[in-house]
């Protein structure tokens, strides 16, 4: 013996190692592979802000070439109404009225005279106010000088101040008339509201912490941006102008900009024919989630393999300066060593040896072998005797849970009266009811023929679903028994209460093994209550179904098919019993 336990600290300490290896080249595998994961979704980051850009211009560009496309029109009709002599302000404002009622971009078109005022103004209902015509004058205003002063092909894209119906400002596009003379002669401006186009950037699935911007190209001007304005957009912004500024500068480009410990993808895009630079911006809050969704479940195996290889190494560890003791001490670490050991193999069967005495005593107290009981202690006695050897087949039953998920548990079938099942069990909580206060109902059907069936696994999918109704139900709640025959003849087995219930997406979760709905509860349980009804209904050729509202109560269902039920007997007089 000695030299077997010799030759055992080389072989623990080789464990130890080797364990260690394996956790070193996981922590390498799963390193590798989040490196990897994090490049991916970087490029995919990428890949997305620009397909987003292109998106976004395309959109951008139709509505402010849109837009001027109606202000060269009112201008072409202002000449030609010059030209002609003619004065016809009633049919241009309708022109005005028509083109802003019909188009959803458009806040207000208004035609300044030379002098800067307003000569004519259309507006949405919802923006009756944006603009005091009466008073208001353009004349100081920079697109005004600008038009003034330039070319009669100049156009102007940029912003008004903020009013009281819109105080982050309006953007603002303008276009010059010329009286026939060559001589200035005003201008037709178009008003955007960028809610509009704040409106359609949320309509892009984009992410919930993304950025998105329009500036002008020349000046820096921000026209509109999404709501999460910071200093690290700004210097995007200011990155983004100075790109596209360069000498030969490619008009669509891709980024990233590190912030603090933040790194943001974003694509930026010159749009075609109007001095405008977009810029997006995805955070990786958005783009790096699912990615760092797997890192904590790679981290949380990773923690839980450290665990057990470190708990393994400890009773290696543990075990190999045992087997040190027990080579110095001789025959009393050898004689410890020994009883260990049969401890060890003889765990299972201690634990059923309380039980079994339990049970063995109370059968002989029912049956009088220490004197005679009157009717209150027998009936005491015996639902002893029933809760002993119910608790000794449950230990057996989670000992054993993966032999019946392999279908190896068999059925100890016999002709069953469920009337009997469900006194017995009501007898067995009789306890638990009464001192939590229920309104218990019971309605057994009456003529209820005979069940061929394992008389303790039904028991123990009423007392299961008996337990989970008063875990769950709170006091002076109702539960329902109710055993019968359904519409195809089924046996049906129901228990329903009043409790605080489970969410339909949830169920699945609590009938699978070991699974919890209510966690944060100070309750009780395996989890294994509701797998085990489940299993043993289908052993019985049957099925379970859960009915559930989340707040209102629970109802399950244990249905035993037809071809279980047996004739009913008779008896001498050729009534019928069960």
């Amino acid at each position: 013996m000695k030299d077997v336990k010799k030759r055992q600290p080389p072989r623990i300490r080789n464990m130890i190692a080797f364990s260690t290896l394996i956790m070193l080249l996981l922590c390498e595998v799963i390193t590798y592979q989040a490196s990897q994961a994090y490049q991916v979704a970087i490029e995919t980051a990428k890949s997305n802000a620009t397909r987003l850009s292109r998106i976004m211009s395309q959109q951008i560009e139709t509505t402010f070439l849109g837009i001027d496309h109606m202000l060269h029109r009112a201008v072409e009709r202002q000449y030609y109404n010059d030209l002609f002599g003619g004065t016809l302000p009633d049919y241009m404002l309708h022109n005005l009225q028509m083109w802003v009622d019909e188009s959803p971009r458009l806040t207000a078109m208004v035609f300044v005279g030379e002098d800067g005022l307003p000569l004519m103004a259309a507006h949405k209902k919802t923006s009756a106010g944006w603009l005091d015509y009466a008073h208001h004058s353009f004349a100081q205003d920079v697109f005004f000088k600008r038009l003034r002063d330039g070319n009669d092909t100049d156009y102007y894209l940029g912003t008004l101040p903020g009013s009281g119906q819109h105080p982050h400002g309006l953007i603002l596009i303008a276009r010059k008339v010329t009286h026939i003379d060559s001589s200035f002669g005003g201008a037709f401006i178009a008003v955007i509201d960028p809610e509009f186009l704040l409106d359609y950037f949320r309509s892009v699935e984009m992410g919930s912490h993304s950025y998105i911007s329009l500036q002008l190209l020349d000046s820096g001007t921000l026209l509109v941006d999404s709501p999460l304005t910071g200093m690290n957009y700004r210097d995007i912004n200011s990155r983004v102008l100075t790109q596209l500024r360069e000498p030969h500068a490619a008009e669509i480009g891709i980024g990233t900009y590190t912030f603090g410990r933040a790194m943001e993808v974003y694509a930026f895009e010159s749009l075609h024919g109007i001095p405008v630079a977009l810029n997006v911006v995805l955070n990786e809050d958005d783009y790096l989630e699912a990615w760092r969704q797997g890192c904590l479940k790679d981290i949380g195996f990773l923690a839980i393999f450290t665990v057990f290889g470190s708990v393994l190494s400890f009773f290696a560890f543990a075990m190999s300066r045992q087997i040190i003791r027990v080579e110095e001490s001789e025959a009393a670490a050898v004689l410890a060593s020994q009883e260990k050991s049969e401890f060890l193999a003889n765990m299972s069967h201690e634990l059923r040896t309380p039980l079994n005495a339990i049970i063995g005593f109370s059968e002989m107290m029912i049956s009088g072998y220490f004197g005679p009981l009157n009717p209150k202690q027998k009936e005491r006695m015996h639902d002893i005797n029933l809760c002993g050897s119910h608790l000794l087949h449950l230990i057996t039953d989670i000992l054993e849970f993966s032999k019946g998920s392999a279908g190896k548990l068999e059925l100890i079938e016999e002709k069953l009266n469920m009337q009997e099942i469900v006194s017995e069990a009501m007898r067995m909580m009789n306890d638990k009811i009464k001192s939590k206060r229920m309104n218990m109902l019971v309605e057994v059907e009456n003529n209820l023929p005979p069940l061929l069936g394992d008389k303790r696994k039904i028991r123990q999918i009423l007392l299961n679903l008996l337990s989970n109704s008063l875990k769950f139900t709170e006091e002076e709640g109702t539960i329902k028994v109710s055993v019968g025959r359904d519409s195809s003849g089924n046996i049906t087995m129901t228990v329903s209460d009043t409790g605080i219930g489970i969410a339909e997406e949830d169920i699945p979760i609590a009938l699978s093994v070991f699974g919890q709905v209510h966690k944060g509860r100070s309750h009780e349980g395996t989890g294994l209550g509701l797998p085990l009804c489940k299993m043993f209904a289908e052993m019985h050729g049957g099925r379970l179904a859960i009915g559930s509202t989340l707040g209102e109560g629970t109802t399950v269902r244990i249905i035993f098919p037809s071809s279980r039920i047996l004739p009913p007997t008779t008896s001498e007089h050729g009534e019928a019993v069960a």
